[in-house]
């Protein structure tokens, strides 16, 4: 009954890489955050001007101290606001997750974001063990996140033949989830966010060459 996960890129909690962007007009724009994954993490896509210095003074510290794991449990939602066969989205420490209940009543939790094209799954259906994104059809297991059946079947042959070529298959992140008295909660690593903007703004700074004084 318990989603787990690990990155396979990152060094956070997931258990697969998080690559995602919405269709055609976003899609430059969050390919560009989310290879890392970064609509994943709500707040740094929200960001203004002067979250942005904040974020980039408190990650240069993350960078010379090195952001560690930190794993915790976390609450993010009331057993009772959740059915059978249903979706709950929630938000924790800027990340965008999703509760699914699968039609046994077995509670699950996994990355709100499609690794294809980074759409929500929010909108998908549950059953027998797995979610069917909405927008392509991809199922994906509850428990594992892995890729259940074809990767982007619909439309057909629009789907397999072109879309699907867009991103090549990959699974979706799961975290580990348990039910605590009247409430859901979830494993997280605290300190996720921190390790993201880090390598972040560090890509920014080698990409301008200051990273290495090269720039100068």
């Amino acid at each position: 009954m318990l989603g787990y996960g690990r990155a396979a890129s990152d060094t956070w909690l997931l258990r697969v890489s998080v690559d995602m962007s919405p269709c055609v007009g976003h899609h430059r724009r969050n390919l560009l955050l989310l290879t890392q994954p970064s609509l994943f993490f709500s707040a740094v896509a929200k960001a203004g001007p002067s979250a942005a210095r904040a974020t980039r003074a408190s990650s240069a510290l993350n960078m010379m101290a090195g952001a560690r794991a930190k794993m915790e449990w976390v609450t993010v939602l009331k057993t009772s606001n959740i059915g059978k066969g249903e979706l709950v989205p929630v938000e924790t420490d800027g990340m965008n997750l999703l509760i699914a209940a699968d039609t046994n009543g077995a509670i699950y939790c996994l990355a709100n974001v499609c690794p294809h094209l980074g759409t929500p799954l929010d909108q998908g259906t549950v059953a027998n063990g797995v979610i069917v994104c909405p927008l392509h059809k991809t199922a994906f297991s509850l428990k594992s996140g892995e890729v259940v059946g074809d990767w982007c079947p619909f439309p057909p042959i629009l789907g397999p033949m072109v879309l699907g070529k867009l991103e090549p298959a990959k699974n979706v992140a799961t975290f580990p989830v348990r039910s605590s008295g009247s409430n859901i909660q979830v494993q997280v690593n605290k300190n996720a966010r921190a390790e993201f903007e880090s390598g972040y703004w560090a890509g920014i700074l080698d990409a301008q060459g200051k990273a290495t004084g090269d720039y100068y």
